[in-house]
């Protein structure tokens, strides 16, 4: 059994976080259903519940890969878009960041044909790797891959 960690216990102070982020560790991999659509505040949330993970993740492997599986919708607004870059450009000037980041943004999802050129512009403009794909099963075989040379799709 895994531990989940949920959004849905983030302590928010003025206004409610839209979306729901669960995650668990699995060996080096940070396992994330993201159940859309996004504001800002679950930005904040997120990050707050990510923090001891990530820790425990570079302490224990060093390099870490993180898998985020979209359901319901991978809309966002612009605000926690902007939210999120910010996020991406602490973590790689903490020397924390993912090595790779795998989406899973599955045909017909709300959102997916507008945002998935989006989320992957904020990954290049972080200097990270992420790629997107339509099923699980690529998106972990890609993970399993040696080469994190690639730039985000």
């Amino acid at each position: 059994m895994h531990k989940k960690v949920s959004t849905n216990h983030y302590p928010f102070k003025d206004f409610k976080p839209h979306g729901l982020v669960e995650f668990y560790q699995h060996e080096h991999t940070l396992l994330t259903t993201a159940i859309g659509p996004f504001n800002e505040e679950i930005i904040d949330a997120h990050s707050f519940m990510q923090k001891d993970y990530i820790n425990k993740l570079t302490t224990d492997y060093g390099q870490w890969f993180e898998l985020v599986e979209f359901e319901n919708s991978c809309m966002a607004t612009p605000g926690a878009l902007e939210k999120l870059m910010v996020y991406f450009v602490e973590l790689r000037r903490k020397g924390i960041a993912p090595a790779k980041t795998a989406f899973v943004i599955k045909e017909g999802l709300e959102g997916g044909s507008l945002l998935t050129d989006t989320y992957c512009n904020l990954y290049k403009r972080a200097g990270m790797v992420m790629n997107v794909f339509k099923s699980k099963t690529a998106a972990l075989n890609w993970l399993a891959e040696e080469s994190v040379t690639e730039l985000a799709c």
